[in-house]
């Protein structure tokens, strides 16, 4: 889409930060006026969109996209979209460890077995892992636990948690971010240990990493300090 505004700047209302371009609200895709909670989201969306070219990007506008979600779907969606975000307990990646290569098995134990701890703390019970392709099933009680624990979230954080899950394949580390427990650095880390250890065997630093993988990782990155800011502002 072509821009089409000039001046962008928000307007405090009883019920939120209405975002403006050119004095007229910004609209959600369901014709929703798009309110933010409070004046940090406005103002990181008001700079998203003051950042556009001559056309706009929303790929480069993770703040407004997330309100979008907040405000269009959540409120619309939430107990199939916690059902998805639920979903992510039985295959979450911090219960899959490789048994070997050995040096990668104790790379991916030293980041993975504090937040299966975390939550067994939390919740009361252990994760299961295994080493197997097959997936597990953890126990009922945890998965009600869990899914009572999510459910309680207020929309704003749900929104979070539901970007944080598939970017991280794991519910136990987007739990973690989402909790402030862990920063985006800290779950970047523990979502490519695999990678990462691959990359010192190829001398990655020396030769370069594929395009892809290096475009998939700062992606994740991205998202993952989008979550960190936007949960800050919440509090």
């Amino acid at each position: 889409m072509k821009r089409f505004y000039k001046l962008v700047s928000y307007d405090k209302k009883p019920e939120g930060y209405a975002i403006l371009l050119d004095g007229r609200a910004v609209k959600t895709k369901s014709g929703a006026t798009l309110l933010a909670q409070n004046e940090d989201v406005a103002n990181e969306i008001v700079q998203e969109w003051a950042a556009q070219g001559e056309q706009i990007d929303p790929s480069t506008m993770p703040f407004t996209q997330i309100l979008n979600t907040r405000i269009d779907q959540v409120g619309k969606k939430r107990e199939a979209m916690s059902a998805e975000v639920l979903k992510f307990l039985n295959t979450d990646l911090v219960c899959y460890p490789t048994e070997e290569p050995e040096a990668l098995h104790d790379l991916q134990e030293k980041h993975w077995s504090p937040w299966r701890e975390w939550i067994e703390k939390q919740f009361g019970m252990p994760l299961k892992t295994t080493t197997e392709l097959q997936a597990l099933t953890q126990e009922p009680k945890l998965h009600e636990a869990i899914k009572a624990h999510v459910e309680a979230m207020s929309d704003d954080i749900f929104t979070l948690l539901q970007v944080a899950v598939p970017v991280c394949g794991s519910l136990v580390l987007a739990l973690a971010l989402i909790e402030g427990q862990a920063s985006a650095d800290d779950i970047f880390e523990c979502c490519f240990v695999e990678e990462h250890y691959k990359d010192e065997i190829y001398l990655v630093e020396e030769y370069g990493r594929d395009p892809l993988s290096d475009h998939k990782q700062q992606s994740c990155l991205q998202d993952l300090k989008t979550c960190e800011t936007y949960r800050k502002y919440l509090t």
